[in-house]
């Protein structure tokens, strides 16, 4: 009998995928992406879930309901924002164990409530039930896409140059800092847990990406940069090779490790939780990255470019090469967090 955790997360996906296929007419995009993507008239509607399970992704005392609203709601807006949609209404699931109170339950709506002021979403439903295990949130989350904007994972071609918005690897050294003990007020560990607990969403960031760079592909930065960089590969059909010394690293994960570039790289290509965007362009827009930043307010930092189908992912660093796995988490693998 093959088990769950023999196939891991995503092969249990490949699995799920490879079943009885959907016959409907209007669906543009099924299992395998940030969003399933939907015909609805003149536009597409974009949709997407997601969970927060505790004892999974966090422990006690690491975040507080607000907090657990707020990044309930933003991670789900940021699978949207990377089909380049933007979000509208969200589905709440409450499972709440015995002796949850009406307070937290309060709190844990302030903070939905507040990310999707900042988003542009509303909670317009869902469901509450009683569990015999810890406190876990669902949200679903639909939205709409101009049908000439959508952006999938399966566009990244040979030649092309693949680009990440901002550092990485803040919110993963912020969750090993609580899971150390970390105190409040302790700089600049501090941004770091930031990142972690309120992750920002890069949707209007992902807008303007796709009508000025037009990118091939695009996905957020959730299970860690070489996890979804796989998922472009394998969508795609194609390789990559990134260049160690442009992967733009937090000040505040290089400052954990006590400056020590190669640890602070490998957890920022393996942490996870980011939330960044991780595209590819056409290699002749390379000189439009600097503006487009520019006006965004934030750094487009060209890591690499996309090689031949069957080189897998490679690293370059001091003149030579070395195979990359797929580090990143897995919900039913080893995690690196």
């Amino acid at each position: 009998m093959t088990l769950v955790s023999d196939l891991g997360e995503f092969g249990l996906i490949e699995r799920i995928r490879g079943r009885k296929s959907i016959q409907d007419e209007d669906l543009v995009v099924g299992i395998g992406d940030d969003c399933a993507v939907v015909r609805r008239g003149p536009v597409l509607e974009v949709l997407t879930t997601d969970c927060l399970v505790g004892g999974t992704h966090f422990e006690e005392g690491w975040l507080d309901m607000n907090d657990i609203g707020w990044k309930a709601l933003a991670v789900n807006v940021s699978d949207v924002a990377a089909v380049g949609g933007l979000p509208r209404h969200a589905l709440v699931t409450l499972f709440l164990p015995e002796g949850f109170s009406a307070k937290q339950v309060d709190d844990l709506y302030s903070g939905m409530e507040e990310c999707g002021d900042v988003m542009g979403v509303s909670v317009v439903g869902g469901d509450i039930v009683r569990t015999v295990g810890p406190f876990a949130i669902s949200v679903t989350l639909s939205g709409v896409c101009e049908r000439d904007q959508l952006v999938l994972r399966s566009g990244a071609r040979q030649d092309d140059i693949i680009v990440v918005t901002g550092t990485l690897g803040q919110a993963s050294v912020g969750m090993r800092l609580l899971r150390e003990g970390w105190s409040s007020g302790e700089a600049p560990a501090e941004e770091c847990v930031k990142r972690f607990r309120r992750p920002v969403p890069r949707l209007n960031e992902a807008r303007a990406i796709v009508q000025t760079l037009l990118p091939s592909s695009m996905i957020d930065i959730s299970d860690g940069l070489l996890s979804d960089l796989w998922h472009i590969m394998d969508s795609s059909g194609v390789g990559a090779v990134l260049d160690a010394d442009c992967i733009p690293v937090g000040d505040c994960v290089m400052d954990y490790f006590g400056g020590d570039r190669e640890e602070a790289l490998s957890q920022a290509m393996a942490g996870g939780e980011d939330y960044e965007l991780l595209f590819t362009i056409n290699s002749r827009r390379e000189s439009d990255l600097a503006e487009v930043g520019r006006g965004l307010g934030v750094e487009l930092t060209l890591i690499g470019k996309i090689t031949a189908k069957g080189r897998g992912v490679k690293l370059a660093s001091d003149g030579a090469e070395r195979e990359l796995g797929r580090a990143g988490f897995d919900h039913f693998g080893p995690a690196v967090k």
